[in-house]
């Protein structure tokens, strides 16, 4: 399957129109199950994600990864722009006291807390990608995107005990900027 993602990416990358609904077809299950893994017990659903996933992927033009790997590490990034996106309107209406309609988890205090863990952890990151990029696609594809130390590890182009010790270090490193800011 990594060499007809690759096949796909290129062939769209050079205007063939079908290329990226075979692409959708291909990749959709993957993505899927990655998200239902990161939206477990949220408010925002794997297909909501994986929809607006595509819809970023897309709405830039083109798709710039040149194979899989790159696809799904791309990928990663924009579910955590999603999912970050999508805590920082809710906890904006929230505060707003506009009439939105709120899931009961959402309103919760401790649901409001773990948006704001969350958006900190997303302000912490993007400090972490300017000391060491590697360090943040990892925690990037762990956490955001719900990647197994094996998906990371493709993702990355790397083995999965180099993964693993990028997540660990990364894990570490957002720690500490953590306490840091605090």
């Amino acid at each position: 399957m990594a060499s007809e993602v690759t096949l796909l990416l290129n062939a769209h990358r050079e205007g063939d129109e079908n290329a990226i609904n075979d692409l959708a077809r291909i990749i959709y299950p993957e993505l899927k199950a990655m998200a239902r893994r990161r939206t477990s017990g949220s408010g925002m659903g794997a297909t909501t994600l994986v929809n607006e996933t595509f819809v970023k992927l897309l709405s830039g033009g083109d798709v710039t990864a040149s194979d899989r790997q790159q696809f799904f590490a791309l990928s990663a990034t924009i579910m955590r722009r999603v999912i970050v996106d999508e805590v920082r309107y809710a906890t904006a209406q929230k505060r707003s006291g506009d009439d939105v309609a709120l899931s009961e988890d959402q309103v919760a205090d401790e649901s409001q807390a773990s948006a704001e863990f969350l958006i900190e952890v997303d302000r912490v990151l993007t400090l972490l990608a300017a000391e060491d990029e590697r360090l943040a696609q990892a925690f990037e594809c762990r956490y955001f995107a719900g990647f197994s130390v094996a998906e990371t590890a493709e993702s990355l182009s790397v083995s999965e005990r180099t993964a693993e010790r990028l997540w660990s270090n990364a894990r570490s490193r957002i720690a500490e900027l953590m306490r840091d800011s605090n």
